[in-house]
């Protein structure tokens, strides 16, 4: 195979097996049975050797790198393989040793290129730290090895921490990727990054673990015949008060010998584990920090005809759920990522939620018997301010409080009109109890520092074009000192008065001449 060949395939797969560490944390695991320790395995991996991105860490940070953007590409690594070799030394430690072989462009310390396409040969022992024991599907884990290369006339040891993750297949086949992270302990050797990706198999007996003896008693491990089946079971979260079906609880079932399985309830308020051995188990739940009622389920349960075991909980939360949504304002569609504060004026306390990327929504909690001003944050995005309240609501007919937040794109070249902004009739002053959006201008200016806006009047064709003109400049006027007065640098404003010669509606109803009597702002180019 060619290294042009080795890359594709590598580059296909490499993403996808970096993610699984963050999703392993939110998958059930697949094995409950009784756990052993890693027999002698081999495998076989594929890596790239990163030494760029290590050189501009150290010129800078890890956070300049990561913010800016600096993180070297694959496409300018070099690749090679390396032969592992694996055996359980406890239940959640494994002894690892491997040889790497790659062809490389070594970058010295000083950050100067020594020899191209050379071969890289490093020897490395140590062990991997493992969250969960082998009969988990997925088991991320900590390396801590030694090790020691050759390059050219170069040579010398490093340490090598880094983090992975071991996905047991059919308890036969693991697939490992990791990323680690090499320290050169002599002058002449850089620091690197390895990103991994491997398949092993062991080449020995499975060696379960025996209880331990009790007193002068050994006990053997004893298979009854309930312990044999396995049905799935489906636990259902309801709230108590209103009794409606609690989706995004965390349910977990732990048996009397430490099994623990945890799953979360979908939008019909159930939680479902599959394939579960038949035991005695604990059945808890929790959400928002508030734990549910508890349940039981017993080895008979198991015996019973039917397919399923079912156990339901029941929550109880005093306060209330707000389920929104944030929506682009000039379309309707929803958007991601945006932060929502939801500030408690009643109890002066606040809450931060983030809109998820494929629905705009996002929940939070409410207080009973409160008022609360809620507002988005998005780069280069205004908000509309929401208030909303709990006063006088039940909490036993109702829990959930919906919200639709507007936000709106602010680029160069696009108008928008601000509506809630008003004057005094004919006149320039501001009337700030009245003007909501005077609000969500100050917040956007202080979210998005760096913005600077052109604040433009408008006028119907109501009396003389000269007045009118002058009007529009002075009502801009008013709202560009209205926000230098709340910290807003006058430098980043511009009042601009176009009086009626920009109508977007005709003038031959009160109901056009309402709508061009406006003010917008513009992003300045």
């Amino acid at each position: 195979m060619g290294k042009k060949s080795f890359r594709s395939i590598y580059r296909c797969f490499l993403p996808f097996l970096l993610a699984l560490p963050v999703l392993s944390f939110g998958i059930k695991v697949s094995a409950q049975d009784t756990a052993y320790l890693k027999p002698p395995t081999i495998g076989l991996h594929f890596f790239y050797n990163d030494f760029v991105t290590p050189q501009r860490i150290k010129a800078t940070s890890i956070g300049d790198v990561i913010s800016n953007g600096n993180w070297n590409n694959f496409g300018n690594m070099n690749g090679g393989f390396g032969l592992d070799y694996l055996q359980g030394i406890t239940l959640h430690v494994d002894a690892v040793g491997n040889i790497n072989a790659s062809w490389v462009d070594y970058i010295l310390p000083s950050n100067t290129l020594y020899g191209s396409h050379n071969l890289l040969l490093d020897i490395n022992v140590g062990v991997h730290t493992k969250l969960f024991n082998d009969r988990h599907l997925f088991s991320p884990f900590l390396i801590t090895k030694a090790g020691y290369s050759f390059y050219k006339n170069i040579n010398g040891f490093s340490l090598i921490p880094g983090a992975g993750l071991q996905v047991n297949l059919f308890d036969q086949i693991l697939l490992f990727t990791s990323i680690e992270y090499r320290v050169g302990l002599s002058k002449s050797l850089s620091n690197q990054f390895n990103y991994n990706i491997g398949i092993a198999t062991n080449i020995g007996p499975i060696k379960q673990r025996k209880p331990k003896p009790k007193g002068n008693t050994i006990a053997e491990p004893v298979m009854d015949e309930v312990s044999l089946l396995k049905k799935d079971v489906i636990v259902v979260v309801s709230d108590e008060p209103t009794g409606q079906l609690l989706p995004q609880v965390e349910v977990t079932l732990e048996s009397v010998n430490d099994t623990r399985l945890t799953a979360f309830t979908d939008q019909n308020g159930k939680a479902l584990f599959y394939a579960v051995p038949g035991n005695d188990y604990f059945v808890s739940g929790r959400m928002n920090n508030i734990e549910a009622s508890t349940a039981k389920i017993t080895k008979t349960d198991f015996t019973n005809s039917g397919l399923q075991v079912k156990a339901s909980l029941k929550h109880n939360d005093p306060r209330f759920t707000l389920v929104g949504h944030t929506i682009e304002l000039s379309t309707g569609k929803p958007v991601g990522g945006t932060v929502v504060t939801t500030t408690n004026s009643t109890q002066a306390s606040t809450a931060f939620a983030t809109s998820a990327s494929k629905d705009g929504a996002f929940r939070t909690q409410l207080e009973a018997n409160s008022d609360f001003v809620i507002f988005g944050k998005k780069a280069n995005y205004m908000s509309n301010i929401e208030r909303i309240s709990t006063m006088g609501l039940n909490r036993s007919t109702t829990l959930f409080v919906k919200l639709q937040l507007g936000i709106e794109e602010v680029v160069a070249g696009k108008s928008i009109v601000l509506d809630k902004i008003y004057f005094e009739s004919g006149k320039t002053n501001l009337n700030t109890n009245k003007s909501d959006d005077l609000n969500k201008l100050i917040q956007f200016l202080k979210d998005n520092p760096e913005a600077k806006l052109d604040i433009i009047g408008h006028t119907d064709n109501v009396g003389n074009r000269a007045g009118n003109m002058k009007l529009s400049q002075q009502r801009a006027a008013s709202i560009v000192n209205y926000l230098v007065s709340k910290g807003i640098h006058k430098d980043r404003l511009v009042a601009k008065g176009y009086g009626p010669d920009q109508p977007i509606e005709s003038n031959a109803t009160a109901e056009g001449k309402a709508k061009n009597r406006r003010v917008e702002i513009k992003m300045m180019e």
